[in-house]
Formats: C-alpha cells, structure tokens, sequence
C-alpha cells in the first residue's frame, strides 16, 4: 500500500526524504500528503501507454477527484487535458494557466452561467448530458450565433461491478441517454441537423468508478465503437471522437485487485481502431491521485469497550474522508511513529459528533502512543474534494513531498476562513 517513494527507516515511515512524523508536527494534523514522484510516474504511464501513431489519443484529468493549481501545473507539464464539472472548476483552470481548450465540461444539471462560461472561454467540449441540455444548448447557441463543438453523453449498458452510487452507465441512471432508445436518438439527432451552430463531434460514456476489471472498459469500448458506426450509417454523419470516461480502479487494501492499466489502455486502443475514430479520450482521476496520498493523524486517545471493542481516536475523520461513511469505503492504516511493535486491533474512529464516524474497523496497529502519527493510505481521490467544515472542523492543509522538497498546495483553514460568509 505505499506510495512510490515511501521506505521504513529506524522503524519509522517515510515519503521522499521526510519521515511522515516530522512532516505531520510542522505542517499539523490531519494532513494530505501527496506523493509527487508517484503521480508524476502515473502520468507518465497513461502518456506512454495511451498513445498509438495511427490515433489521437487524449487522456483526460477528472478534476473531481482532486483539483489544486500545484497539480495543475504537473498536469500542463505533461500535456493532460483536464474535464470540469462546476463554473469553480473552469475558474481555477483557467486562474491556474491552464489552456482552456484542453478543457471539456460534464455535468448533469449544467447552469446556463456555467454553459455560457463554457462557451465564452472556448473549451474544448461541452458533453451534453441529456435531451433536456440539449434544447437549452439549441437556444443558446441560435441566439448567440456561435459554434460550440459537444459530444453527446451514452449510456452502454455496460456493467461495472462496483458500489451502487458510483455505477453510472445503468438504463436507469441520472448521467446520459440510453443507447437502446432509438426515439431518444433521433430526436437528439434532429435537434443537431437542424442547428448549424451546435457540432456533434462524437460520444462519450463512463461505466462506473473504481473498477479493477479490465475487460469491462474493453467491452464497453466495443459496445460504443458498435452504437457510433450504427449511428453514423442511419443518419449520415460522421463522428470524430469516441470518449469512454474513466473509472480505473486503486488499491485502498491488500486484497484489493491491482488492474493492469498498460494491458487495459492498450486492449482499449486496438479495440477503438476497429471503429475508424480520429480521437479517443479517456478521464482517469483516482488512478491518477487515488494512491499516490496518504492522510497523516495524531492519535489522541485509546478507548477499550465492555463490549470488546476498542477504539483509537484521531484529530479527524469524516470532514477530511467521507467516503467511510457514504460508501462504506476500506482504507489500510499503520502506525507512522511506530511500523513495527506489538499490535492490537482498533476501530480507528473520527473526532466528530457520529457513532459513524470511524474510517477504518477491526484495524491491526502497532499500539499507538499518544501523538503518534497514524498513516492512512489512497486518500487522494475524494476525500479533499469531498472535506467539509462539519462541527466546526477547519479543511486540512494539502503538501505535495518530491525528494527533498515539499510544496504546500493549499493551506489548513481557520475559525476566520470557515465563517467567513457567516454575518456576525
């Protein structure tokens, strides 16, 4: 479960140069720490294995997952497109000097501030979500007499063994149109033949997240190249781009299966070549930043229970992870200050007002000492992006360690920043 640059010396973890304990009592806790070497060599994976000579292929940075200027700029060093899902995520984008027509932006329930914002800065894509976004965008454009280049969100019905919230491609999703309702199509259809203004450049779809089957992106792939060759013959159009989301899963334990992500693009690649596309996109995120951070606590407190249970409290929880008690998501955890030593099993549990409010159960830990640090792995895809100011609870500061430097991408908030729009 360690990130690339992490190693055990005298008994203590370290990333880079740092060990996790000393970075956790200068920057304090909770802490998102970011593993630079790892993300820059994931990235250089998907430049590497994404690309073929006879296709254009885009990987596409799913911003959702985690979004800071610091990693903006590791993304324009190596020439990542990114997607956006907010009017904030275009601003920071663009703020971060970010090329704007590297953008595409999902959504959807898109705001016409948000569409025009799109259209203003002339990003890449819009990808239409629904029939209803369509009409709004049939509106828009016919008004403002401008061209604004779309691909038109799918669903496959490709199924993605995955939790429930987070399969997104089934008939009965909120995201996109069936590929099964041929009404659907043609009224999609005939609302892009009759507007000169609005350009159907190709499709995109995405089956789900955290998805370790590589087979399940091939087939989805096939499943899609069938619909845009079926849909360019009955219409008479031809379609550019073929865009197949994202979803590749991270290891948050041991048992967890590792997908082959060289094995995965490449199968993708040859099987998108049978359909005659120019471009093909994909939107990895959690692979990208997933296992590349680890959050970094301070034990506080122990607690054995009547009913044989015991508990390690820590200074955070569900304001900086979340996903424990919305997904029933696993994490690995270890003893920072201390890798090796006698153990014992603990529920590692919050600082907030919720019996829920535990991040890890039933947790083997070298026993832990008062301000030890304890170290929980795969925290970088949602869990920043999804921190909230719950009982009051400042949002964590963010460092990105390469080596021996650290940068510090965003700051820990205080009282002052999280009640800043109350009016006293």
């Amino acid at each position: 479960m360690k990130t690339k640059s992490m190693n055990v010396i005298n008994n203590k973890l370290y990333m880079g140069n740092f060990s996790l304990e000393e970075l956790a009592n200068k920057y304090t806790t909770p802490l998102y720490v970011y593993d630079e070497e790892g993300i820059r060599d994931r990235l250089s994976t998907y430049k590497n294995s994404f690309s073929d000579s006879n296709l254009n292929c885009i990987t596409v940075y799913a911003t959702k997952a985690f979004l800071a200027p610091y990693l903006v700029k590791l993304l324009k060093e190596y020439n990542i497109y990114a997607d956006a899902v907010s009017l904030g995520d275009m601003w920071l984008l663009k703020n971060s000097g970010f090329d704007m027509h590297h953008v595409i932006l999902h959504g959807n329930n898109k705001s016409e501030e948000e569409l025009m914002y799109a259209i203003n800065n002339d990003i890449m894509y819009i990808v239409v979500d629904n029939i209803t976004e369509l009409m709004e965008l049939d509106e828009i454009t016919k008004n403002i007499k401008k061209e604004v280049k779309t691909l038109f969100r799918v669903n496959p019905g490709v199924s993605a063994h995955t939790h429930d919230f987070i399969q997104t491609s089934r008939l009965d999703s909120k995201f996109g149109e069936t590929i099964f309702d041929d009404k659907v199509i043609d009224r999609i259809m005939d609302i892009y033949k009759n507007n000169k203004y609005l350009v159907l450049d190709g499709f995109h779809s995405h089956i789900g997240s955290q998805i370790s089957d590589e087979e399940s992106f091939i087939k989805a792939c096939k499943v899609m190249g069938e619909f845009l060759e079926k849909t360019s013959k009955k219409y008479n159009v031809s379609f550019n781009t073929l865009d197949l989301g994202g979803g590749f899963g991270i290891k948050y334990v041991d048992s967890d299966k590792e997908i082959n992500l060289d094995y995965t693009l490449k199968s993708i690649i040859n099987e998108a070549k049978k359909f005659g596309v120019k471009n093909l996109m994909i939107e990895p995120g959690r692979s990208i930043v997933g296992d590349n951070c680890v959050t970094l606590y301070k034990a506080c407190k122990t607690k054995d229970t009547y009913a044989n249970v015991s508990y390690v409290f820590i200074d955070g929880g569900m304001g900086d992870n979340i996903r424990p008690s919305l997904y029933n998501a696993i994490y690995t955890v270890c003893n920072a200050s201390c890798c090796d030593g006698e153990k014992k099993v603990y529920n590692v549990s919050g600082k907030c007002c919720e019996s829920g409010d535990i991040i890890v159960k039933n947790c083997s830990l070298t026993i832990p000492k008062k301000n030890d640090i304890l170290c929980c792995f795969s925290t970088g895809a949602y869990c920043y992006s999804m921190s909230m100011n719950y009982n009051g609870l400042p949002r964590p500061a963010v460092i990105f360690v390469n080596k021996d430097k650290v940068n510090v991408a965003i700051t820990k908030e205080d009282s002052k920043d999280i009640f800043k729009n109350c009016c006293f």
